[in-house]
């Protein structure tokens, strides 16, 4: 899944406008009310959903999650949108319940019911592909503010399952706001959920997560990116997927 202080549009008539679409972040999803509805239908609306459509799931790295505390930018490769359940669904309670995800405006937010709905079950909030620095706004100030961010920094699904090259955003943000970055590689999914279709149906899955990355004070954003995607790039050859 992939802010700008605009309202709502309509929905885009083609793909330039699809890539203009701005809608408002709900902030009431960071409420404790909200917080408290996530923990608890977590089951249904996270787990259940992997329990039945990951079969089997493997993971790979699981003992570096014991003890982390946030925040952190959590990173993942992006081949189907059930990516973002299983990150979610692997997350200690600490960091899942102060973890937001980007969504992609054009892509999750058309529908007003439906965006709404993406962001209580799953702390998402739109963000304006094709928008530049102004859109990392919200993300900036959620790190800023303590909550760890679940991005896709390819920008979009890959339509071949092979790993795309980075955009600079995630990277900015890392640097910017000194988060340490936690790269997680997924294979499997894009049988589960491909793009361009509706249905999913069950398929093995295999989780593979890297050690957290820290950049120094000084780090530029071209290189920071460069290590982000080799982390995943060495994740992915190593994966049994």
């Amino acid at each position: 899944m992939t802010t700008a202080p605009t309202t709502e549009t309509a929905a885009p008539r083609n793909a330039r406008e699809s890539a203009l679409v701005e809608v408002e972040p709900h902030r009431w999803a960071l409420t404790w009310w909200a917080r408290i509805f996530r923990r608890l239908a977590r089951r249904w609306t996270v787990r259940s959903h992997v329990r039945k459509f990951c079969q089997p799931l493997t993971i790979e790295g699981s003992e570096k999650l014991a003890g982390l505390q946030g925040p952190f930018l959590i990173i993942a490769n992006h081949t189907s949108h059930f990516d973002t359940v299983i990150v979610l669904d692997l997350l200690p309670n600490n960091i899942y319940d102060r973890t937001a995800v980007v969504a992609a405006a054009d892509r999750m937010y058309r529908d007003r019911i439906k965006g709404m709905w993406h962001s209580l079950r799953y702390n998402a909030f739109p963000i304006t592909r094709g928008g530049g620095r102004e859109a990392l706004a919200y993300s900036q100030w959620l790190l800023h503010h303590d909550w760890s961010l679940l991005i896709f920094p390819e920008g979009k699904r890959s339509r071949n399952g092979k790993l795309q090259p980075f955009h600079g955003g995630p990277a900015l943000l890392a640097i910017g706001q000194s988060i340490p970055v936690l790269p997680i590689y997924i294979s499997g999914a894009s049988d589960i959920l491909p793009p361009g279709t509706r249905e999913s149906q069950p398929a093995p899955v295999h989780v593979k997560i890297g050690d957290v990355i820290r950049f120094a004070e000084g780090t530029q954003i071209g290189d920071a990116k460069k290590t982000m995607e080799q982390a995943m790039r060495a994740l992915a050859s190593g994966s049994q997927g």
